[in-house]
């Protein structure tokens, strides 16, 4: 037996000499830290014992995965800091401080250099910047396009850049011109060859004062598709590709020429815990607080934005906008107050061309807003609903002005407290039109304009705020025996919490405006659906009945497998469901179209004597949610659910049906 292991051994052995020889393998450079104080009197090494005293010196060296390139506390560099080198995943290159105190290294850019950036990092990815002040040596120098930091990528080879942390910088007195392309800070993708686009960028916790145009932004040139129109120089081109993972919290803006938060051509961006403040201070243009644009599923959220400026030449000036191109935008959970443009801007149809549908604005405070709480010039199926809006004594804004364009909007829910004069308007050559909005369950206390909205559930006693003289959001919660405790319309997918985090009904009549002040028990609220297979999940069709083009459809569904697909018009879906007599219910379901022009509705008829019908449309091609109430008969014990194609000669998508007892 050891002989025969050995005989083995030997084998091995041999084979083994017969192998190349393999060059040793050379283990990867360990992460250096270089030092720079632009103060030191001569150019070192780069160490913390010998620095360089020149942004040129750091320049001109290629930063390595895990590197640090650290700048002295209280020391100034003049001119512009563009770095080299990029990080790998859990190894990125970080900038920030080293040194005693609490003064922040200062990079101030050179009003005399043709440089676009105090701070520009330019085809490079896997960065973290901490602790710097970025300025401009002076203030007074001709305008041009600057930045602070400017994160720039162009035709990258893979085409994305990954992983940029910004964590409280201090970026201020930025001289830039009127033009988009001047910022605080700006993540920026250029370039014409290489479709391209950010993936996780992190700005939180910073500070920006005193800048020109912008504040907080990002942009690309890789940002046309159909909804966007033509605006922007975009063209018919279709190349549409959107950063991920965009988000920027908790950062303080103030001071802007113009607008404060942009997010552009995002794919679920979030803008969350920012302060924007005194915006649009200088003649720049049409600016506004914090908006999204030709974007998709943006989330801005914690919000307080204050004193923008609308200025004579434009009508802008409000604290938030879904402007146009922008699918699926969410607005919740944001203080707005004194803003001289109002409170929020609906701006699907400012661009040639261009579109915006399924905005959605929930549990909102605004308070002392001028102009006109929401500016309404374009939005297909918005939803706006338990929000508050308190206009006080001596106000002039209008609870809605609209402009050119359809908007399409659910209202539901919301508290109005109108103490001044404002209405419910056109502007310039347009006139409101009260057939855009669909009104559910609001409350309307002060000014009762003619034209106050008809409202089947509309109430319009004093809502008995904690504190309308106040200033906090807190002020204006709802005390005990508030009228608007209960009120409000049972909206579903409601986000499950108030503005102060409260939960929300999801069975229950919750109360009105963006505070839940009443208790409540869904189980003690909850009554049997009456609707059979709303989801249409048994893969049949049955017990709906119905004519015309209608099939089920799992490719189509808004959830679970299946949704029922009728058209081209005229079709229909049709359910007989058991009723109460003299009772109020609430229809909702999600609807979609397959093309422009086609319209779906979703309703209820023969609940009635008088042969009464109510429904909710839907014209986009993107699934939407759409409601409608109504109240039955004094002897009605059925009424008749439909799904139909109305109009047009595209295709209609149900799914999701519910009926629900008030």
């Amino acid at each position: 037996m050891l002989l025969h292991r050995a005989a083995l051994t030997g084998t091995v052995v041999a084979a083994a000499l017969l192998l190349p020889v393999l060059p040793a393998t050379t283990a990867a450079a360990a992460p250096t830290t270089w030092y720079l104080d632009c103060s030191a009197a001569s150019d070192g090494t780069g160490s913390q014992t010998s620095p360089w005293n020149s942004l040129a010196t750091a320049n001109a060296h290629v930063l390595q995965p895990g590197d640090k390139l650290l700048l002295k506390r209280g020391a100034t560099c003049t001119g512009t800091l563009k770095p080299q080198g990029s990080g790998t995943a859990g190894s990125p290159i970080t900038l920030a401080a080293y040194g005693t105190g609490t003064a922040r290294p200062v990079v101030a850019g050179d009003p005399a250099s043709t440089e676009k950036a105090a701070v520009h990092l330019y085809n490079v990815e896997q960065w973290e910047i901490r602790d710097l002040e970025i300025t401009f040596a002076d203030t007074n120098a001709t305008k041009r396009e600057r930045n602070g930091l400017l994160v720039e990528v162009a035709d990258l080879p893979d085409g994305v850049g990954t992983h940029y942390l910004v964590d409280d910088v201090y970026v201020h007195n930025v001289n830039g011109d009127a033009t988009k392309w001047s910022n605080g800070i700006q993540f920026r993708v250029s370039g014409t060859t290489t479709p391209t686009n950010f993936d996780d960028v992190l700005v939180q916790n910073s500070t920006i004062r005193s800048v020109d145009r912008e504040g907080l932004t990002n942009r690309t040139t890789w940002m046309c598709r159909p909804q966007y129109g033509t605006g922007d120089g975009c063209g018919s081109t279709v190349n549409w590709r959107p950063s991920t993972r965009m988000v920027f919290r908790g950062n303080t803006i103030s001071d802007t020429g113009g607008d404060g938060i942009v997010l552009r051509a995002a794919s679920h961006g979030l803008v969350e815990h920012n302060t924007a403040y005194d915006i649009a201070m200088r003649p720049m243009g049409s600016n506004a607080g914090i908006w999204t644009i030709n974007s998709d599923d943006s989330v801005i959220q914690y919000n307080e934005v204050h004193h923008v400026r609308r200025l004579s030449d434009n009508n802008d000036g409000m604290a938030f906008d879904s402007d146009y191109g922008n699918t699926g935008a969410l607005f919740q959970y944001n203080y707005s107050h004194d803003n001289e443009g109002g409170f929020m801007l609906f701006c699907g149809a400012c661009g040639a061309g261009s579109s915006s549908t399924g905005t959605v604005v929930r549990y909102n405070l605004s308070r002392a807003d001028r102009s006109r709480w929401l500016f309404a010039v374009g939005e297909k199926n918005a939803r706006m609903y338990n929000n508050t809006a308190y206009l006080p004594s001596g106000s002039t804004a209008a609870v809605i002005q609209q402009g050119s364009g359809t908007s399409t909007t659910l209202m539901s829910g919301n508290v109005f407290a109108n103490l001044g004069t404002g209405g419910y308007t056109g502007f310039g050559s347009s006139t409101y039109k009260p057939g855009d909005f669909t009104w559910d369950s609001n409350l309307f206390w002060g000014n009762h304009p003619a034209n106050e909205p008809t409202d089947p559930g509309k109430v319009t006693a004093d809502p008995k705020f904690v504190n309308q003289a106040g200033t906090a959001a807190a002020d204006f919660a709802l005390a005990a025996g508030s009228p608007a405790r209960g009120a409000g319309a049972v909206v579903t997918s409601n986000g499950g919490q108030d503005f102060f985090g409260a939960p929300v009904p999801q069975v229950c009549r919750p109360d009105q405006g963006f505070q839940q002040a009443g208790s409540f028990d869904d189980a003690a609220c909850a009554a049997p659906d009456p609707v059979r297979n709303g989801g249409f999940e048994s893969g049949a069709i049955a017990p709906w009945t119905y004519y015309g083009g209608v099939v089920l459809d799992t490719a189509n569904a808004h959830s679970g497998t299946y949704a029922v697909k009728v058209g081209p018009a005229q079709a229909a879906a049709e359910q007989v469901i058991t009723v109460k007599p003299g009772t109020t219910y609430r229809l909702s379901g999600w609807g979609k179209v397959s093309a422009a022009g086609s319209e779906l509705s979703l309703g209820v008829k023969q609940y009635d004597t008088l042969g009464s019908t109510t429904r909710a449309a839907f014209t986009a091609t993107a699934y939407a949610q759409g409601s409608t109430t109504f109240t039955t008969g004094a002897n009605a014990t059925t009424a008749k659910i439909y799904c139909y194609a109305r109009s047009g000669t595209g295709y209609g998508w149900c799914d999701d049906v519910t009926v629900t007892q008030l």
